[in-house]
């Protein structure tokens, strides 16, 4: 029995290192620009042993965005889902907030996400990134969907302009953060841009009639 578990631990200690430098190249040269063997020799295995774990680059790929990105969007889309979810735009600001926090101080979400951003580049990616990017809309529509009902969503744009605006923020501020070598505090200052960027989104309350005109 102590065999076995020795041989599970070794297996799952290969996989991790096959992932971690998958990770690394990927990030540094592209997913299409890094072979199996590259991959392979990184890590300190055989082909074989990538072979055993992973069938190709798009199966690690997925890997990948399981250990970093999914368990933080599925934490998010179980809360959207809560039936007392009374205000969802504060809601989604926190999540962001908190998003935006965790990935300035995680060098592997940093990673995925310049992985994710060549992923559009590589044919044998493309349909990979487009269903990891659908997941993350549905939350968006879902939450924006709830924002709408409890009439907290300005009449000038729908649910799905709100969402295609947030996409654009968030995606903006990392590759803009990334790009100019974090020249900016992604977390306080990215907190302050999604907040007034939430506040303009909020439908403002009617003036009462006979009040005061500005």
């Amino acid at each position: 029995m102590r065999g076995v578990r020795r041989s599970k631990a070794d297996a799952e200690q290969t996989r991790l290192k096959i992932l971690e430098a998958a990770e690394v190249l990927f990030a540094e040269h592209g997913i299409a620009r890094t072979t199996l063997e590259q991959i392979a020799r990184a890590a300190g295995v055989t082909r074989g042993a990538f072979y055993w774990h992973f069938k190709d680059k798009t199966d690690v790929l997925s890997a990948l965005y399981e250990r970093t990105t999914a368990p933080q969007l599925a934490l998010i889309r179980e809360a959207s889902e809560q039936a007392d979810l009374t205000d969802p735009l504060a809601f989604l600001e926190c999540s962001g907030t908190r998003f935006l926090s965790v990935f300035a101080a995680d060098r592997c979400q940093q990673r995925m996400h310049r992985i994710m951003s060549n992923a559009a580049m590589s044919e044998e990616t493309a349909a990979w990134l487009a269903q990891a990017n659908a997941e993350l809309w549905r939350v968006f529509q879902r939450l924006l969907a709830r924002a709408g009902e409890a009439g907290q969503l300005t009449d000038e744009l729908t649910p799905d302009e709100v969402a295609v605006s947030l996409m654009v923020m968030f995606n903006g501020l990392l590759n803009e953060w990334l790009r100019s070598d974090r020249a900016f505090p992604l977390d306080t200052l990215g907190a302050k841009l999604l907040h007034h960027h939430i506040a303009s989104l909020r439908r403002q309350p009617a003036c009462a009639e006979g009040g005061p005109t500005p």
